[in-house]
């Protein structure tokens, strides 16, 4: 009777979860006081030229007017056919200031060296485990890690890592943007799956520093957005 009441329950979850699976973009705008708009763009994960997401997150840019544009990671992965269909997408962002740091998947797929020159080729600092001076105030851009530990930080300003872990490192007046979850798997405000351990939006971690965990906006073919809408996330 347990057997069936479990199975019943799993199944329910499960179907529960193929209709809520959904790939709209969702833009979320918050008003932390930068002084300017930024963009935050993480987990991209481009794998060729006119891909929906790709094209989605282009046109909702079009009608956003930043002054920087932050890529947290993640623009390729193991399923990147060739980086052709990056550099299309990179050559489309008409933005004064842009950062960008690299994800995990850049170091697994073995794209990490191009990626960085194609970005740099297109006008983007990218940080590696250091500062920046922008008309926001000081970055601090770490570079992901495979053991996900991070050098201690202490700051007054922004900071930029694809892994949301290394929000503990960090001490200072900061914001903390990452992304890498994809938004985990949650389900009426229950943590059912994460890749870290903080999972999606907002978070106040010690003294004043503010964690903000986008749910990026691609993913990968065996990765399903159940209860988790890409992201693109604006801030002024």
């Amino acid at each position: 009777m347990t057997g069936t009441i479990v199975g019943g329950a799993a199944l329910f979850v499960s179907a529960a979860a193929l209709r809520s699976v959904d790939y709209s973009l969702e833009v979320t705008h918050l008003h932390v006081g930068l002084g300017a708009r930024l963009t935050f763009l993480p987990d991209l994960h481009i794998h060729e030229i006119g891909e929906a997401h790709v094209e989605k997150t282009l046109k909702a840019l079009e009608d956003v007017d930043t002054d920087m544009l932050v890529i947290g990671g993640d623009l390729v992965d193991e399923e990147t056919k060739n980086l052709e269909a990056v550099g299309k997408f990179l050559d489309q962002l008409d933005v004064k200031e842009k950062l960008s740091v690299l994800g995990n998947h850049e170091y697994w797929s073995g794209h990490a060296k191009e990626v960085a020159a194609a970005l740099r080729s297109r006008g983007f600092e990218v940080l590696f485990n250091e500062h920046v001076q922008t008309s926001v105030g000081p970055v601090f851009g770490y570079d992901w890690s495979e053991e996900r530990r991070y050098q201690e930080l202490r700051l007054n300003g922004l900071v930029i890592a694809h892994d949301p872990n290394a929000a503990d490192s960090v001490k200072g007046r900061a914001l903390v943007l990452s992304g890498h979850t994809h938004g985990g798997l949650v389900l009426n405000g229950h943590t059912i799956y994460s890749n870290s351990r903080y999972v999606r939006g907002h978070y106040r971690l010690g003294g004043e520093v503010h964690l903000y965990v986008s749910r990026g906006v691609g993913q990968m073919s065996f990765q399903f957005r159940v209860w988790s809408r890409p992201e693109l996330l604006i801030l002024d």
